[in-house]
Formats: structure tokens, sequence, C-alpha cells
């Protein structure tokens, strides 16, 4: 039998408004806990808040996206903090409309979204600018995917793989 089954990883990275929060957050909050120490016990409890809005807040940052190609079905997870796992997307390989390399923009509208309708955009990459980004169309999205080199050459079979717009 020649069952195709591909499974991939990709860590996703904060960008740098999410790392500027995080550290406005810890440097406000050992601010504050300095002052309840030193001067006012009034301000112990503004640095118990913000401690644990950036304990909450930075353990959410770590997630990765597990991507899961068997026989034309393809399905992207994301697995945070190593634990806990969600289906983010799924989709069949007839239901992908076009596949290009590069992020697709443009935005406005499309054939397959319907008279006047906007499309929407899905990133399910790891953020890092200078990895190899793909766009598919599926329904009335754009997804954004880094594919590994044997999904590239399945989709090749199916896709005029090109050069991203």
């Amino acid at each position: 039998m020649n069952d195709i089954v591909m499974e991939w990883y990709v860590p996703r990275y904060p960008d740098k408004k999410q790392l500027l929060i995080k550290a406005l957050s810890l440097s406000a909050a050992v601010v504050f806990f300095i002052d309840a120490v030193f001067f006012a016990a009034a301000m112990l409890l503004p640095a118990i808040i913000l401690g644990v809005f950036f304990v909450i807040w930075s353990r959410s940052l770590k997630y990765e996206f597990e991507y899961v190609y068997v026989n034309g079905d393809f399905t992207i997870s994301k697995i945070i903090r190593k634990s806990k796992r969600k289906d983010v997307f799924h989709t069949d390989r007839v239901n992908i409309e076009e596949f290009v390399k590069g992020r697709k923009t443009g935005g406005g509208t499309f054939s397959g979204a319907g008279a006047g309708s906007a499309a929407r955009l899905k990133d399910f990459t790891s953020g890092a600018r200078e990895e190899r980004v793909y766009s598919m169309r599926v329904g009335g999205s754009w997804i954004y995917i880094e594919p590994s080199e044997e999904f590239l050459s399945e989709m090749g079979k199916y896709y005029n793989i090109r050069a991203g717009v």
C-alpha cells in the first residue's frame, strides 16, 4: 500500500511587540515590589497583579504548530506548552485552490470568497522572517505555512508552485 504520511513541527517565536510587553510587565512588577519594600506597602498589590499577569501571559507564548499530512488530509494543530493540543485547521488536498511560494498579500477579494468579501489570513508559521513561507488558498482564507521538503514535493505533483507575489 502506498500511504503518504508526513508530520513536522514548527515552533512559534514571539514577535517584538510580545517581547516588549513581556519585558515591560516584568520591569513594572519589579519596580512596584521594590517600592513596596522600601517606601509604601500599598505598592505590593500592583506588584502582585503585574507578577501574576507576567507569569500567565508569558506561559501563553510557548507554543508550536504540528503539521500532519496523511493521504491528502492536511491538519494543523497548535501545541501549547508541549502538553495541550488543539486542532486549528483541517482541509483536504482537493479543497486547496492555490498553493504559492511566499506570503500572499493583496488583501481585497478573490474569486473564491464571494462578491465583496475580504480574504481572511491565518498564520501558522514560526514568525521568523527568514523562514520559507508558502501560502495556500482554501475556501475564503489564505493560510501561511512552513512546509517540509517532502510536503513541497507532494504539492508539486498537483500545483504549479511559483514565486509569491
